[in-house]
C-alpha cells in the first residue's frame, strides 16, 4: 500500500503541491496550504477540493470486482481520488504536460507562479489568473521553457471564455469545445474536463494508459468500466506508473 497523499498530490493530476520536509504544500484559492495527512484536511474549501463527500468506498468496490487488474491497483492504492482543481489551472496544466513528465511540468508551473502571479507569503506565489497571463508573449513563455507549448498557452488565454461554456455542455460537447483551441487533442481537453470539471466520464488516454488498454484490456473500450470511467483510469494510471518505474 502506497503513501495516497504523495500518490495524489504529486502523481501527475495536480501540479500545484509541493513535497517539502514535513508536509505538503500548496497556493490555492488566496492561501497557502500545508497538510501531512488526510486527517488535516478540515477547511470547507479543502475538503471539496479533495471531494471527500463523493463516495468512493462504493465505486471502489464496483470497480474491484470487474477484474484482477483493477483489484490490484485500488488495494495499492485505496484513498486515490479525483482532485476538484481551478478550470484554468487544469488546461495550463494540462497543455503544459504534452511530451512532459511530471518533475519538468512541476518546474514550468512554478516558474509560472513565480514570474506572473502574486506571493501569498514569503516564497509561496499563487498561480496566475488569466488576466494576469494576458499580455505575456509566446517569447516571454519561451523564456520559461516551455517550448512548442507557448503559442497553445497564448491562444487557450485568449479564448479563455470557453472555460465558462463548459458546465452547461455535454461531455462531448465539452471536449470538442475545448478541442478548439490551438493545441488541445483529446488527451488534454479529457484530463483539463476530469481533473478541472470533475467530469468522472473523461478517460485521458495517455502513453501509460495505451499500454494499460493495449496490454491488459484488448479488445475493451472505456464502457467497459462502467458508470466511473476516470476513476478507474487513475487507479490504472497509479498502478502502472508503479510497476513500471519501480
Amino acid at each position: 500500500m502506497q503513501d495516497n497523499l504523495e500518490i495524489i498530490l504529486c502523481g501527475g493530476q495536480t501540479f500545484s503541491w509541493t513535497k517539502e520536509e514535513d508536509c505538503y504544500s500548496a497556493v490555492l484559492n488566496g492561501k497557502v496550504w500545508r497538510i501531512k495527512e488526510f486527517s488535516d484536511i478540515k477547511d470547507e474549501y479543502l475538503k471539496n477540493y479533495f471531494d471527500l463527500d463523493f463516495d468512493y468506498v462504493s465505486v471502489r468496490e464496483e470497480l474491484k470486482a470487474k477484474d484482477e487488474y483493477l483489484k490490484e491497483a485500488i488495494e495499492q492504492f485505496p484513498s486515490l481520488r479525483i482532485l476538484k482543481q481551478e478550470p484554468f489551472i487544469a488546461m495550463i496544466s494540462f497543455i503544459l504536460s504534452q511530451n512532459n513528465n511530471i518533475k519538468r511540468i512541476k518546474l514550468i508551473y512554478d516558474k509560472l507562479s513565480k514570474n506572473y502571479g502574486t506571493e501569498i507569503e514569503e516564497g509561496y506565489y499563487s498561480f496566475p489568473t488569466a488576466s494576469q497571463l494576458k499580455d505575456v508573449s509566446v517569447e516571454d513563455f519561451n523564456a520559461m521553457g516551455t517550448g512548442f507549448r507557448s503559442r497553445y498557452l497564448v491562444d487557450a488565454i485568449n479564448k479563455v471564455e470557453i472555460l465558462e461554456e463548459i458546465p452547461t455542455l455535454s461531455y462531448e460537447e465539452a471536449k470538442e469545445r475545448l478541442m478548439s483551441i490551438v493545441g488541445i487533442g483529446p488527451k488534454v481537453a479529457d484530463c483539463i474536463l476530469l481533473f478541472g470539471f470533475h467530469r468522472l466520464e473523461a478517460f485521458p488516454l495517455d502513453v501509460w494508459m495505451k499500454k494499460v488498454m493495449n496490454t491488459y484490456y484488448k479488445g475493451k473500450d472505456v464502457s467497459y468500466f462502467g458508470s466511473y470511467p476516470a476513476l478507474a483510469q487513475q487507479y490504472l494510471f497509479s498502478w502502472i506508473r508503479e510497476k513500471e518505474t519501480n
